[in-house]
């Protein structure tokens, strides 16, 4: 009897070894910014991403897709990097940069010192993989400009990937990600080139 309990524990050991080498390694992702950098513009505009808010059933680490059954679907081995709304602030703000050629731009973790030329609210409603296998981008926002405090703009725009792409790319569904939000991207600084 004495002898059976360590080679009882030596077995279940090595079985908990051979599960837990058998399993998945879980992979990180990040959106990125998809403009080169242009010549930085003194006289572009100073902007401040006051708010950019997303779904409750984003805020969790593992990436979610939707099922035909209006499912969702979180994988537990593709996950973000870090939380998804810091990283597409973060993005947003460095892809404006990009485009407009300001350095002037404003977060809610990175502050402006003085008065911004234009206030920018995000709210995200949808952002992932669809049933359909393309990927999709609703968002509602509202740009305010500093010299009239009006609303200059308050829009829903929608967008989605040129292609389908197979529920088991997670890869090409974080970089369609991070195309359509380059693509929302060059719509706000179109609107802030024009307000100007």
């Amino acid at each position: 009897m004495k002898a059976f309990y360590p080679a009882f524990f030596v077995v279940t050991m090595l079985l908990l070894a051979g599960c837990s080498s058998s399993g998945s390694a879980v992979r990180y992702y990040l959106i990125e910014p998809v403009s080169p950098a242009s010549v930085q513009n003194e006289e572009a505009p100073s902007i401040a991403i006051v708010d950019l808010e997303i779904p409750q059933y984003l805020e969790r680490l593992q990436i979610a897709s939707r099922r035909p059954d209006s499912q969702l679907v979180f994988a537990s081995t593709h996950q973000w990097g870090e939380s998804l709304r810091k990283n597409l602030t973060r993005t947003l703000a460095r892809t404006l940069t990009n485009i407009l050629g300001t350095a002037s731009i404003g977060t809610p973790a990175n502050r402006l010192n003085s008065p911004p030329d234009f206030r920018l609210t995000v709210y995200v409603e949808r952002y992932e993989r669809g049933a359909d296998g393309y990927v999709h981008l609703l968002v509602r926002w509202q740009l305010i400009h500093r010299e009239t405090n009006k609303t200059i703009i308050n829009s829903s725009n929608e967008y989605a990937s040129e292609r389908p792409i197979d529920s088991r790319d997670f890869s090409g569904t974080v970089s369609a990600m991070s195309e359509l939000l380059g693509e929302f991207s060059r719509t706000i600084a179109s609107r802030i080139k024009e307000s100007q």
